[in-house]
C-alpha cells in the first residue's frame, strides 16, 4: 500500500504542479494583453499625427524662406557690384573714356546675368529682378552716344542715371526680401521646435503614465501567482499529511498476518 500510495503522490503532485503552469501562462498572458492595451491607449493617434503633421509644415516652410533668404542674399551682393560699375560707367562716360565705359558696361551687363529671379510669394515684395534681365540696363556701347561730344555725354549720363535708380529700388526691395525670409524662417523654426517639445512632452508623459501603470499590474500579477503557488503548496501539504496518517495507521494495526493477500503488499 506504501508503494501505490507512493505513486498516486508523486502523480498528483506532477498533475498539480502541470495545472499550476498552465494558470501561470495564462496570467501572463492577461498582463501582456493589458500593458499592450495601456501602451495602445495612451495617446489619441489623432493627437500625435497632428502634431507631426504641423511640425514637418513648420520645417518645410523654413527650408523654404532659408532658401529666400540665401537666394535674395547673393542678389544683394550682385547688385552692390552693379552699383560699382554703373559708378564706373558714369565716370567714363564724363571722362569720353569710351574703352573704359565699354569694359564696365560689360561687366555690369555679367552680374545682370548673374542675377536669380526668385520665385513669386505673398510674403516677399517684387523685386524687379525678372523684368531687369529682360529688359537689360537700356545703357548702350560707347559708340553709340559718342562720348567725345557733351551730347553724347549727356545722353549716356542721362541713361545710367536712370539705371542707377532702377538699381536701387531692386536693391532696396531685394534687401528687404532677406530680411523678411530670414524672420519667417527663424519663426517658423521656433515654432517647429515648440511643437517638438510639446509632441516630446505628451511621450514622455504617456510613457511615464504606462511604466505605472504596468507597474501595478506586474505587483498584480506576481501576487496572482503567489497566492495559487501557496493554494497548491497546500493542496500538497495536505496529500502529505494523509499519506502520513495511513502510514500511521498501519504502523498501529501491526505488519498484515503472513499467508494473507493483505502479506503481498507489506
Amino acid at each position: 500500500m506504501d508503494v501505490l500510495t507512493q505513486s498516486a503522490l508523486d502523480n498528483a503532485a506532477k498533475l498539480a504542479q502541470y495545472r499550476f503552469g498552465l494558470v501561470q501562462q495564462r496570467l501572463q498572458d492577461q498582463f501582456n494583453k493589458k500593458v499592450a492595451d495601456l501602451k495602445a491607449q495612451a495617446t489619441d493617434p489623432a493627437v500625435t499625427n497632428f502634431l507631426q503633421v504641423e511640425i514637418s509644415a513648420a520645417g518645410a516652410q523654413k527650408a523654404k524662406f532659408d532658401n529666400l533668404r540665401v537666394q535674395s542674399g547673393t542678389n544683394a551682393n550682385i547688385l552692390t557690384d552693379l552699383q560699382g560699375q554703373i559708378a564706373a560707367l558714369q565716370t567714363a562716360a564724363s571722362a569720353g573714356d569710351g574703352a573704359g565705359f565699354d569694359a564696365a558696361l560689360a561687366n555690369a551687363n555679367d552680374d545682370v546675368s548673374g542675377l536669380a529671379v526668385i520665385p513669386a510669394d505673398p510674403a516677399l515684395q517684387p523685386d524687379g529682378i525678372e523684368q531687369l534681365k529682360s529688359n537689360g540696363l537700356a545703357v548702350k556701347p560707347s559708340a553709340a552716344y559718342g562720348l567725345g561730344t557733351p551730347e553724347g555725354q549727356a545722353a549716356a549720363l542721362a541713361d545710367l542715371n536712370a539705371a542707377q535708380n532702377l538699381i536701387a529700388q531692386i536693391f532696396q526691395a531685394t534687401t528687404g526680401n532677406q530680411t523678411v525670409a530670414g524672420s519667417i524662417a527663424q519663426a517658423a523654426d521656433g515654432q517647429r521646435s515648440a511643437l517638438n517639445d510639446k509632441l516630446q512632452t505628451i511621450q514622455f508623459n504617456d510613457q511615464t503614465q504606462v511604466a505605472l501603470q504596468t507597474l501595478q499590474l506586474k505587483t498584480q500579477f506576481q501576487t496572482q501567482v503567489h497566492l495559487i503557488e501557496l493554494s497548491f503548496a497546500n493542496s500538497a501539504n495536505a496529500a502529505a499529511s494523509l499519506q502520513q496518517q495511513q502510514l500511521a495507521q498501519q504502523q498501529l494495526s501491526g505488519p498484515p498476518t503472513p499467508g494473507t493477500i493483505f502479506s503481498l503488499f507489506a
